[in-house]
């Protein structure tokens, strides 16, 4: 059995949608558009398994619905977003099981760039913790203000800050 991969596509200008692959399964989170997630599940032969949404904005949910149609996976995201498709609605303490890669996500809260705004955080078997944060944090720096606090936002760093070393 092959080990979990993870893999960014490209999207929009100035994007990445995350791909997580395991053998013939994927997962996707912020599918901003549909047309390189479906080229590459294509590509490679990959079942989608589950759509993961981190918050509304365009850049992240834009491809969801297609995404859905195409595969028929369920779209976990946040529950206090208005969103064009979510099957399974989640916030902190929720955990989305995703047994063909023999893991689960646990869900956050963390408000600030939007006010309902959740991150994933997990422990593929056998792979460092993963940390599906959407615009909360970027490698030089915290996402925009555009719904939340400055302290919603701390808040929200401080719980990554909390999460294992090697996240």
């Amino acid at each position: 059995m092959v080990n979990s991969q993870l893999i960014p596509l490209p999207a929009l200008s100035d994007n990445y949608i995350w791909l997580l692959r395991k053998n013939s399964n994927a997962i996707v989170v912020d599918p901003g558009e549909s047309a390189g997630v479906a080229r590459y599940l294509k590509q490679h032969g990959l079942n989608l398994q589950a759509i993961l949404l981190t918050h509304h904005h365009g850049d992240h949910v834009g491809g969801a619905v297609a995404l859905h149609e195409l595969t028929q996976a369920p779209v976990y995201g946040p529950a206090g977003e208005r969103l064009p498709i979510c099957h399974h609605r989640l916030s902190e303490g929720d955990t989305v099981q995703l047994p063909d890669f023999n893991f689960e996500l646990s869900v956050l809260d963390v408000p600030g760039h939007t006010a309902g705004h959740i991150a994933f955080h997990g422990r593929p078997n056998g792979s460092a913790p993963l940390l599906f944060c959407g615009d909360t944090l970027f490698a030089a720096g915290c996402g925009r203000l555009f719904e939340g606090t400055a302290q919603q936002m701390l808040q929200s760093l401080k719980k990554f800050s909390a999460l294992p070393g090697d996240t």
